[in-house]
């Protein structure tokens, strides 16, 4: 019989779930938009900074930059769109919305990605595509930042939903 406490998983010798302290997400499977979907955790173990999709662009378990989605600890757990979002969420929903409350720009990309390499990743389509619309604060936040907005602002969904 498995020993689960705090997370950690006897049986499997290594944390719940197959995540690793520190490291990115593993890769759970693809959205029907192509585009990859991982567990919860980004580089670091940081919380991730995500789109009103539950997608950002950033580096992945390998490193490369790219968009990818994250499940997350909120409702929607998975994707609640096809991002990425451009603020344009809610208006996929036609009904009860679950877009998640985003990153607060257009784009979202995860705090410490490398604008070079954003740009190199983007730049394979479009290299001014970037340039047309906000992004949040990627360059000067680390991961450590990051978590902290993250886990806040969890916290107050949270309370507005049970009331703690």
């Amino acid at each position: 019989q498995s020993t689960v406490s705090s997370g950690i998983n006897a049986e499997y010798g290594g944390v719940a779930h197959g995540a690793q302290p520190y490291n990115h997400g593993q890769l759970l499977g693809w959205a029907m938009d192509g585009f990859k979907i991982f567990a919860y955790q980004d580089v670091d173990g940081a919380a991730p900074v995500v789109d009103e999709c539950g997608g950002h662009f950033g580096p992945t378990d390998t490193g490369d930059i790219e968009y990818h989605y994250h499940s997350r600890a909120i409702v929607p757990y998975h994707l609640a769109c096809q991002g990425p979002s451009l603020g344009n969420c809610a208006a996929t929903q036609r009904g009860t919305s679950y877009c998640h409350p985003g990153c607060g720009a257009d784009v979202c990309v995860q705090p410490g990605t490398k604008e070079a390499d954003l740009r190199a990743y983007l730049g394979q389509w479009d290299p001014t595509w970037l340039d047309r619309y906000t992004t949040n604060d990627y360059k000067t936040l680390n991961n450590k930042d990051a978590s902290k907005g993250v886990e806040q602002m969890v916290k107050n969904l949270r309370e507005k939903i049970f009331g703690k």
